[in-house]
């Protein structure tokens, strides 16, 4: 796995608003942490489109991996285990990874 990487994730249990059940999520983590721990930093993504998408969401199109026209949500930005990993399917290109940090900033107040 690798920073950029979709991959199809098992997020199951998930506890009251949290992102559950088996879904795409995007690698955020640098790789130099997949290799040093079993840990790795995801943002999950759903094909519910809201009718308002705010700056703090990123709409992937099918070019990404995903299977039909989805969202990035970075407010739901998690740490998991390795073993959640079910099966890589596609690659962000780095234009959108630089979108996905900008709004990373964005979140955490980060300059």
């Amino acid at each position: 796995m690798n920073r950029g990487d979709i991959w199809i994730v098992n997020l199951d249990p998930g506890l009251g608003r949290e992102m559950h059940k088996k879904r795409p999520a995007l690698i955020i983590s640098r790789n130099i942490i997949h290799q040093a721990t079993t840990s790795v930093i995801i943002i999950p993504i759903s094909s519910q489109i809201p009718q308002t998408v705010g700056p703090e969401m990123i709409i992937l199109h099918k070019d990404a991996g995903v299977e039909k026209t989805s969202v990035l949500l970075p407010i739901f930005i998690r740490c998991i285990d390795q073993a959640r990993l079910v099966k890589k399917i596609g690659n962000l290109p780095m234009k959108t990874m630089n979108e996905v940090e900008e709004t990373i900033k964005l979140i955490l107040d980060l300059s």
